[in-house]
């Protein structure tokens, strides 16, 4: 039944957001991240992140190493460009960061009002 309800959730997505979810997992460093249990897994530990964190990570791996402008992430994942759903991104792309952060070779970089870059080395 959970599966289910995941999937409903995936119907009202951006088309192309729809289709980085429904890949079944994404490498992103010594991490990986499974879309269908929305677990970030690491050789230590795994986290369950929620739906706008899963989409945030997804749009950033799935486009890693390459620059995304903030509107574009805005609108694909909020639906809308505006301080409320700006703010909140901000406070997603932290917690990413944290949780990111026991891998020294993956980097989310701002560039201010502009846009974000998910940098991973050896890639």
């Amino acid at each position: 039944m959970k599966i289910e309800t995941e999937k409903l959730v995936l119907i009202g997505l951006d088309e192309n957001l729809k289709k980085l979810m429904l890949v079944p997992s994404y490498k992103i460093g010594s991490f990986t991240f499974d879309t269908e249990t929305r677990q970030l897994i690491s050789k230590d530990e795994s986290v369950k992140l929620t739906g706008k964190e899963s989409y945030l990570l997804v749009l950033l791996a799935a486009n890693a190493n390459q620059f995304l402008e903030r509107k574009y992430i805005l609108t694909t994942i909020w639906k809308e460009d505006n301080f409320r759903t700006s703010r909140s991104m901000d406070v997603y792309i932290c917690k990413l960061r944290k949780l990111l952060s026991k891998d020294n070779n993956i980097n989310i970089v701002n560039l201010h009002g502009k846009g974000h870059k998910m940098i991973i080395q050896n890639l």
